[in-house]
């Protein structure tokens, strides 16, 4: 009898306890969620005069983003993705849902959708990824003014900063996209940037990559080593901010601004440092384009550099020539001039009719490469290569004929365009294969 008695208690204690296991901190989950969804849709109306913000893509640099959200569920923005974007404010829905989190989506295209377009037409992403962004961003927290989310993809993070009156209105403005010519129009010209820090002995090369939204520095240090950091940036409605800084020599730089016309960086502490020009390269090409430096590879893209003359071109047009007279049509999508090692070069090849999967050929040489001098010798060519023999002879007797190089900088007429290598032919100057240095 008392074993009885003794269950029954047992049985009753369980099932009272089940009255309130899902209230937990003295709420349930429902509410909760509840709260952490309506803490967000505050916090974004809560801004009087907008947000300004800025995400990084995985494919490519940062962005920066003016936002007005309104507690209809609409938003208007402008972006620095082009000057479409940078001057014709967007008006689009979002809305606040529980994703695992309090997650603010933008439900109707506009300018943070085109990142992610699947459309290499639309802003020049990849097929399929676009510029690998999001559209949905999870709630992180609130820091003082500012909101942070984190796409639920990518996991690239998104940050809103409470804008003034004044901000807000150089970002409706004109003033916005004169800010973001000020800086390409600044570059036109000037090839050779630089800087000077303190504690190192040698200039600071800067590369300012507008296309890809990306400042890269390297220079070499005080013991010869060639060192390479680079950082994303978006424009603001006044300069530029470097999202997460770039550290050089124990300078962390976070902005930069144009006044009275210089170029100038601020470093974390707000020391200013100008850029200047030089008159050639701040460091040899040799010294940055090895198979264990910080370039191996010179790579054609499937638009290639504008702006440069070349006997290089002529070939590179007799082999589309060729693959265009194919059924079905073909064009070159990319070459890439890789050293693969310390004594063997690869010269790959794609082509393809457009939407298929592209049909790769490598040609493959030995190499010597002795004071900025590169000599190829001993070609062999793959099977993909042989079948395409036709099409890529004249490639194919480009590199095999008089195969002596120098390896140097190539200069172009179009600004901001990444680093530029060349291989210049010892019998004739002015022909050389180039690509951007990767």
């Amino acid at each position: 009898m008392k074993q009885l008695l003794y269950i029954l208690a047992v049985l009753l204690l369980v099932t009272g306890c089940k009255k309130d296991d899902t209230k937990l901190f003295d709420e349930t989950p429902e509410e909760r969620m509840s709260a952490r969804i309506n803490e967000l849709n505050n916090a974004l109306n809560s801004a009087e005069n907008g947000w300004r913000a800025y995400l990084t893509t995985s494919a490519k640099g940062g962005y920066g983003i003016y936002m007005d959200f309104q507690p209809s569920q609409s938003i208007t923005m402008v972006a620095d993705l082009d000057s479409e974007s940078a001057t014709k404010p967007n008006t689009s829905t979002y809305r606040i849902k529980w994703v695992m989190n309090a997650t603010l989506i933008f439900d109707t295209y506009n300018y943070i959708s085109k990142l992610q377009d699947p459309n290499p037409a639309t802003y020049g992403g990849n097929a399929g990824s676009g510029l690998q962004s999001d559209v949905e961003f999870e709630y992180q927290r609130i820091n003082g003014d500012s909101i942070i989310l984190r796409g639920f993809k990518y996991k690239n993070d998104l940050v809103l900063i409470k804008a003034t009156a004044e901000q807000k209105n150089r970002y409706l403005s004109a003033a916005y996209k004169a800010n973001i010519d000020a800086f390409n129009n600044y570059f036109v010209g000037k090839t050779y940037n630089y800087l000077t820090l303190p504690g190192l002995n040698n200039k600071v090369q800067l590369l300012f990559d507008n296309s890809n939204k990306i400042i890269t520095i390297q220079y070499s240090d005080n013991n010869g080593n060639v060192v390479k950091v680079t950082g994303k940036f978006n424009y603001e409605d006044v300069g530029i901010n470097i999202i997460e800084g770039i550290v050089v020599n124990g300078v962390t730089f976070v902005k930069a601004a144009m006044e009275n016309g210089d170029f100038v960086l601020y470093a974390a502490d707000g020391t200013k440092y100008v850029l200047h020009q030089n008159s050639v390269p701040i460091l040899l090409m040799q010294n940055l384009f090895a198979y264990n430096g910080l370039y191996k590879e010179l790579y054609i893209p499937p638009n290639p550099p504008a702006g440069i003359n070349s006997g290089f071109n002529a070939v590179y047009q007799a082999c589309q020539t060729k693959l265009a007279q194919m059924n079905p049509k073909r064009s070159l999508i990319d070459i890439r001039f890789v050293l693969a090692s310390s004594n063997t070069v690869q010269l790959i090849t794609r082509n393809g009719p457009a939407n298929t999967s592209p049909f790769t050929a490598t040609a493959t040489y030995s190499y010597t490469y002795v004071n900025g001098i590169i000599t190829l010798s001993n070609p062999s060519y793959d099977g993909n290569w042989t079948q395409r023999s036709v099409e890529y002879a004249a490639l194919q007797n480009y590199f095999a004929n008089d195969a002596v190089f120098k390896v140097d900088y190539v200069s172009t007429n179009i600004p901001n365009l990444p680093l530029i290598g060349g291989l210049y032919k010892i019998s004739d100057n002015t022909s050389f294969f180039y690509g951007v240095l990767r």
